[in-house]
């Protein structure tokens, strides 16, 4: 157990906390990952400091101690939780499972040691479950409930736990504790909320004695441990702006860690020489400098989401504020510590990929359904059910061997619909029921009410095929059918258009929603005037200049934090690049008019997802060239072109 120390080689730990191993009590380690515990509970939080909940676990904060004692590092320790998923998912549970969930956080591990390997600390628990943990207050050290022999561990053996009358891991989301060397006649304690129980199981603290120990993985979960990023992103957008970081929330003190941080608390060391390289310029180069950090945070971020997308072939769909953080590299006296900053991704996606029988698409639904947030786009969560009376038009071979079924849907009233939604309709056939997957589509001629579809290829059994193609001109009277918005990256492009809104628009005198707002109201007013000659930044500059109101929201004077005027921001920064920097946040949003990068929020290549962020990146990186040499000026570049001036002049000088 670590508790406070101020040693010139450790670092401090806040008031009232110990920092507590999570190694079995008997391992001698040279290094020790462990978790931040309060001596005394949090009325609100407990005993430990948490710093996110997770869809499938929990992130606390922690550290790496050394022999001594000493903290070395401090890290986030991400715990596995499967508590109360059964309730969350319901829409899901064919889809998700204990078995799946292991794959999906190996998986995930994976990825975040990809994104940011300097980061990841590998703990061997990542797709390798440990034993359960819990933490004994009185000596402040991990306990694993039993001993070497009688070891308590999560029950992953399926048949043990059907032989028990209990749902097996791999295909449920409850989870117990057994015995292994008990076997299947031994007790199973139910750890997850929910979870069945019967004449063989057990209560925790009866079967475990654990009362009065704190439980830090009491399913046994996977884990995984990585750098801490101390700043959230929108703490890191509010000091470019100039307001300083109030530290970490803890108690009655706030927490602001050691190195270059304590200087974030002060709004000189922020706007001052030894954050910036103009901070002694003045306001106009703190103003062009903090611009080209803002689009430099937001091109990292893009960034960020594009290579983890790539690595999985999974849109995130929940991307958001809290979705990333940020932390300032160790300096030397040369470098201003702002420009350190490590853009870090801390949020795994809510994406899970629909399991659409007989074909190869491949199409995705939130786990979360129902749940909004003004990062996500409206209505990404809806979806239309009813029944229909299906008329089959025709039957035609596809080009891979399968089967597809053109038809028209009639329904008393549907709402409107992208021609990538999901459509799903299940008919009695002669030959048992089958169940189709496609698209609608419009169609002139049609009555009120009608709409046609068309199925993806699915492959069929020879005697389904069949019976498909003798119910040619057929009609299905009350047919269930369901249509679902077709999810994909584009959405994470709409999320990554609302940060870019928060990260350059967004000052204590406008809100997000404001900006947003009016974002999208511009965009929509400059797709009106699309000209494929004319570029997006001059029909932007158009706009603006005709409606005032659209420089008041939106003009570069947004970028500070104290009241200022738009045309004297204007004067520290070249317009041109304002408005091109506005036409590259309005391509961001999809279906927004014919410059967005996305038609929809299902248009992106099946099986390379991350191409819809090749763009969006291509232009930040372009912008970010243009704002840098504002800072850094290229004096040889500068010499050349003066040589070059020089010699076309007459007499060469």
């Amino acid at each position: 157990m670590t508790r406070g120390t101020n040693d010139l080689w450790g670092r401090p730990i806040p008031e009232g906390f110990v920092a507590t191993p999570i190694h079995p009590v008997e391992a001698e380690l040279p290094l020790r990952l462990c978790v931040l515990v309060r001596q005394t509970p949090d009325p609100v939080s407990g005993y430990f400091l948490q710093l996110r909940e997770l869809r499938d676990g929990r992130v606390y904060l922690g550290c790496v101690a050394d022999a001594t004692d000493r903290v070395r590092e401090w890290v986030e320790v991400w715990v596995q939780d499967t508590d109360g998923l059964e309730a969350r998912l319901p829409a899901a549970h064919e889809a998700v499972s204990n078995y799946t969930l292991d794959q999906r956080w190996g998986r995930e591990s994976e990825m975040f040691i990809g994104l940011d390997a300097e980061a990841a600390l590998c703990t061997g628990c990542e797709e390798k479950h440990p034993r359960p943990v819990f933490i004994d207050l009185n000596s402040g050290r991990a306990r694993h409930p039993g001993d070497g022999t009688d070891a308590w561990e999560l029950c992953q053996d399926d048949q043990a736990l059907e032989q028990a009358g209990l749902p097996a891991y791999s295909r449920s989301l409850f989870r117990y504790l057994w015995q292994p060397k008990a076997g299947a006649e031994g007790r199973f304690v139910p750890v997850t909320v929910g979870a069945p129980a019967n004449a063989r199981t057990a209560s925790l603290d009866a079967a475990l004695g654990n009362a009065g120990h704190l439980p830090l993985n009491p399913q046994g979960g996977l884990l995984r441990a990585s750098t801490f990023s101390p700043l959230s992103f929108e703490d890191y957008v509010d000091l470019l702006g100039g307001k300083p970081w109030a530290g970490l929330p803890q108690g009655k003190r706030p927490w602001l860690l050691e190195g270059v941080y304590p200087a974030l608390a002060e709004e000189s060391g922020v706007q001052g020489g030894g954050g910036l390289f103009l901070g002694s310029k003045g306001r106009a180069g703190r103003f062009v400098e903090a611009f080209h950090l803002r689009l430099q945070l937001l091109a990292e971020m893009v960034r960020c989401v594009r290579a983890a997308v790539e690595r999985q072939q999974l849109p995130f769909l929940n991307l958001g504020a809290d979705s990333f953080r940020v932390r300032l590299q160790p300096v030397g006296t040369q470098l201003p510590f702002l420009w350190t900053a490590r853009v870090s991704l801390v949020k795994p996606g809510e994406a899970y990929s629909l399991p659409v029988e007989s074909s190869r698409a491949r199409y995705f639904a939130r786990a979360r359904r129902g749940v909004t947030s003004i990062y996500l786009p409206e209505g990404i969560s809806t979806t239309l059910q009813g029944m229909g009376s299906v008329r089959l038009r025709q039957i035609l071979s596809g080009q891979s061997g399968g089967t597809i079924v053109e038809g028209t849907l009639v329904v008393e009233e549907h709402g409107s619909f992208s021609p990538h939604d999901l459509f799903w309709i299940r008919l009695p056939l002669a030959a048992g029921r089958v169940e189709l997957y496609g698209h609608l589509y419009a169609a002139q001629s049609l009555a009120h009410g009608e709409v046609r579809f068309r199925t993806v290829e699915q492959n069929f059994s020879q005697e389904v095929s069949m019976a498909l193609k003798a119910a040619e001109g057929a009609a299905f009277p009350r047919s269930p059918f369901e249509v679902v918005p077709l999810l994909s990256s584009p959405c994470d492009l709409y999320s990554l258009g609302v940060l870019g809104a928060r990260t350059l628009l967004v000052n204590e005198q406008n809100t997000l929603a404001i900006a947003l707002d009016e974002l999208l109201s511009l965009g929509r007013q400059v797709a009106a005037g699309h000209s494929p000659e004319e570029p997006i930044g001059r029909r932007v500059r158009a706009v603006m200049e005709k409606d005032a109101r659209f420089v008041e929201a939106l003009g570069p004077h947004r970028l500070a934090r104290e009241p200022l005027e738009p045309k004297e921001a204007f004067a520290y920064l070249p317009e041109e690049l304002w408005y091109d920097m506005l036409g590259a946040l309005v391509r961001l949003f999809p279906g927004l008019g014919p410059d967005s990068l996305c038609k929809d929020f299902g248009d992106a290549p099946g099986l390379a997802l991350e191409t819809v962020f090749n763009d969006a990146l291509s232009n930040l990186e372009r912008l970010l060239v243009r704002s840098r040499s504002l800072i850094l000026i290229d004096w040889t570049a500068n010499r050349e072109i003066r040589s070059i001036i020089a010699s076309r002049k007459p007499g060469g000088g």
